[in-house]
């Protein structure tokens, strides 16, 4: 399994006691094979985040669509996430992301992740982040709604990152939030609250 080597552990609380472990791919990792999820599965990872852009261009993966579909054979819960550029209009990327992601079928009853990291790809304007931000959601919240959660956009970052591209405002604290914090532990004691996020629902370790 060619993939283990490059795999990024995701941890999930559904209850105060009980963790699924899920994996992170992004579009680098090209088009991951039908046989490589069904080794992910057998190793018990339950859930997956691909991402669905290519890096931070403005385009998206030209393999989310099959890499989804594979991994659907073989895991059920299959989310996305997306690494804007914030050099175009929010609107009009997230309108075509969206658009496209529902007509190839990567867009069922999903979530999707924003992820908010590296300054190098913001504006050194928090309030402009937080405009941008805000109008990509917005644009999202108006396409897709079938995840059954009343948004189906959540938040991938750290506190590490948050703070100098968003100011650490607490605007967005009410969609689900994914950090990273490396430390090879699989529990949620590390965390400390930021932008009004008081509790996660993933861990990235």
């Amino acid at each position: 399994m060619n993939i283990a080597l490059i795999l990024v552990i995701v941890l999930s609380f559904s209850s105060a006691s009980f963790a699924t472990k899920g994996f992170d791919l992004s579009y680098y990792q090209g088009d991951v094979s039908s046989s490589d999820f069904s080794c992910l599965k057998s190793n018990g990872y339950d859930f997956g985040i691909i991402e669905a852009t290519k890096g931070s261009q403005a385009t998206l993966n030209p393999y989310i669509s099959s890499v989804v579909s594979n991994a659907r054979k073989h895991i059920k819960n299959i989310d996305v996430y997306i690494f804007p550029d914030t050099s175009h209009s929010a609107s009009s990327l997230m309108n075509s992301f969206i658009k496209d992601l529902k007509k190839d079928g990567v867009l069922t009853n999903n979530m999707i992740w924003m992820d908010i990291e590296g300054t190098q790809y913001w504006s050194g304007s928090c309030s402009n982040n937080q405009k941008w931000l805000k109008e990509a959601i917005n644009t999202i919240n108006g396409l897709y709604t079938g995840c059954g959660h009343s948004t189906c956009v959540g938040i991938y970052t750290s506190e590490s990152q948050w703070s100098p591209i968003m100011c650490n405002t607490s605007e967005f604290s009410n969609h689900q939030l994914w950090y990273a914090h490396y430390d090879g532990k699989a529990s949620f004691s590390d965390f400390k609250a930021f932008g009004g996020w008081t509790k996660p629902n993933m861990k990235q370790y």
